[in-house]
């Protein structure tokens, strides 16, 4: 079915906006995502409530009996096993006494988090759950809000492996290429340049997320927060409560699992198993796209791999080695070691029910022409070519928010972006749509509460999943504001990329700075967030202090650098 075939086209914007609405609202994500899903099986089904919820059921079932969603399934309930042996078994305390010492304020576990996630830059769900693990008490200790943790562990996800050098992301997304060269009905021989090549020269177009991944880093060191976030850092510090009353954290491991032995706690039960989800995950991948046959280069073979296999081997070793090595230390038995298993499947259990709804929602949209009426309102009206990149990142934003899916606005979009792209003006726009097509598409990651890699970050900080919405939204905002007007600066007149992504930067610094000074002396908190050992007893405003010349920040700095280098270096080779 199509959107044309509805009584008003705008209906197939239902199912979506529905969720999210209600989720806003309501705060309750199960029955709001679920009312979406049925109000699409309501479309379909000709408005008859009966066979609108037997459809519905149809849906679900027909999601979870996909293999590459299966597949995900299992493999983040063997995360959750993973996750729950690294902490019961002493893991996370190891690390903290290992640690501990150097990590002592709020800001220091916010840019130990921002830096250890610029590491893990081959999957953003792996990222997500081996930086979420790494850090989530030391930031609890310090007193950052569950909300500013799961802001840093979604901005440093899918804007990192989107650049690689390495991922799956890169495979995905070079994939799409092809199909928009199929699209355009030419060869990457008549174009002068291949798929790999025109990905790599889109990346410094791709201001989005450079600008995420930056403001991440500028908020940290700076400590300037504002929007509901200043308000969530202000009662972390003052009150010690790092969740607001009454949130409803996606998974809490200290509740599920219990606490952690004190027994023999050793590093080896931190860093084994996350050491093996890496490296059977990167190597599994790599093997499943053909990458030990000869004459398969890496960027070929994590093109051509299962994605969701070899995250599943990797989840797979990631429980396993933690089992083993709780066993082989002595920190628990085998009864308890079972019993973790099961309770770390309990972590997942209404993530899990998120994600299969999340979905849903997206088949439902898929079943009512969500994405085709999008597309045919917002780019297939004819524009003048100059504005193209504006309107192809726009649409972007409004589909991956809508079906909170980036890859699956990757898939929608490319196709049609490329053609008229060249079209309209030709081979040279082609990078620029490309950076601003998949910078536009991980916004909606970055916003939408039915995206998957949001619910991830919401599950690996803990936090209150609307909550980690609402906080992370003006944060976006920002960073795709100063990207909609860097690209209104292309469409008259400057084109160079090495000109509008510095500038941008500035841009987005300002804005922070000033969004900051004028919402904190809107209520009368303080500017640059103090430490909670400096607000003591005392709740009144208080001005921070912070030395930026300390290890932690001078190493975060040089690791981020020598990264940035990387990725521009590795654009060299598309110039």
């Amino acid at each position: 079915m199509t959107y044309q075939a509805l009584p008003f086209a705008a209906l197939a914007l239902a199912p979506p906006l529905l969720a999210i609405a209600l989720a806003m609202y309501t705060r309750q994500v199960l029955v709001s995502l679920f009312a979406g899903v049925w109000a699409g099986a309501l479309l379909i089904a000709d408005f008859n409530p009966i066979a609108a919820t037997a459809l519905s059921m149809d849906w679900l079932v027909e999601v979870v009996r996909s293999p590459f969603d299966t597949k995900f399934l299992i493999l983040i309930m063997f995360m959750g096993a993973g996750a729950a042996f690294i902490y019961k078994s002493g893991g996370i305390l190891a690390l903290e006494n290992w640690i501990g010492h150097r990590v002592n304020t709020a800001r220091d576990s916010q840019v130990l988090t921002w830096v250890i996630g610029v590491f893990i830059f081959f999957d953003s769900y792996t990222s997500t759950i081996v930086t979420g693990n790494a850090t989530r008490d030391l930031s609890e200790e310090n007193n950052t809000s569950r909300e500013m943790h799961a802001y840093v562990l979604d901005s440093t996800t899918s804007p990192v492996t989107t650049f690689g050098p390495v991922s799956n992301w890169i495979g995905y997304q070079v994939s799409m290429i092809i199909v928009g060269f199929e699209a355009a009905r030419f060869s990457a021989e008549e174009l002068g340049i291949t798929a790999f090549g025109l990905f790599l020269q889109s990346i410094p177009w791709n201001i989005y997320c450079f600008l995420a991944f930056f403001m991440v880093g500028f908020i940290s060191l700076t400590q300037r927060f504002y929007g509901p976030m200043l308000d969530a850092e202000w009662r972390s510090r003052s009150t010690g409560q790092s969740l607001r009353e009454d949130a409803t954290p996606l998974s809490d491991v200290s509740t599920d699992v219990g606490e952690p032995s004190e027994a023999n706690p050793s590093l080896v039960n931190f860093f084994a198993p996350i050491l093996s989800l890496l490296v059977v995950g990167i190597v599994s991948m790599w093997w499943l796209g053909g990458g030990h046959q000869p004459g398969v280069d890496i960027a070929t073979a994590f093109q051509e791999t299962d994605v969701a296999l070899g995250l599943l081997y990797g989840s797979f070793a990631f429980l396993a080695v933690g089992m083993i090595g709780a066993l082989g230390l002595g920190t628990m038995d085998i009864e308890e070691a079972s019993d973790t298993v099961i309770d770390g499947f309990k972590t997942m259990m209404i993530a899990a029910a998120i994600i299969v709804l999340a979905w849903s929602i997206g088949h439902a949209a898929e079943q009512v022409g969500t994405a085709e009426y999008i597309v045919d309102m917002m780019v297939g009206s004819g524009v003048p070519g100059s504005l193209l990149p504006l309107i192809v990142f726009v649409a972007a934003m409004f589909i991956a928010f809508t079906t909170g899916t980036s890859w699956g606005t990757m898939a929608i979009l490319t196709p049609l972006a490329i053609p008229l792209g060249y079209e309209l003006v030709g081979p040279s726009v082609l990078p620029v749509l490309m950076g601003v097509l998949f910078g536009g598409a991980i916004w909606g990651d970055h916003v939408s509460p039915i995206s998957d890699t949001t619910v991830m970050s919401s599950i690996f900080a803990g936090s209150d999943h609307v909550d980690h919405v609402n906080t992370q939204i003006p944060f976006a905002m920002t960073a795709a504001g100063v990207t909609v007007l860097a690209l209104l600066l292309y469409a008259v007149g400057i084109t160079s990329a090495f000109v509008l992504l510095p500038l941008s930067v500035v841009l987005v610094a300002v804005a922070v700075l000033g969004l900051n000074k004028f919402d904190a002396n809107r209520k009368g908190l303080p500017e640059v967030m103090p430490t909670a050992d400096a607000i003591g007893d005392d709740a009144d405003r208080v001005e921070g202090s912070y030395d930026y010349l300390t290890s932690l920040p001078l190493i975060a700095l040089t690791v981020v650098a020598a990264y940035l280098a990387l990725v521009f270096a590795f654009v060299s080779f598309g110039g």
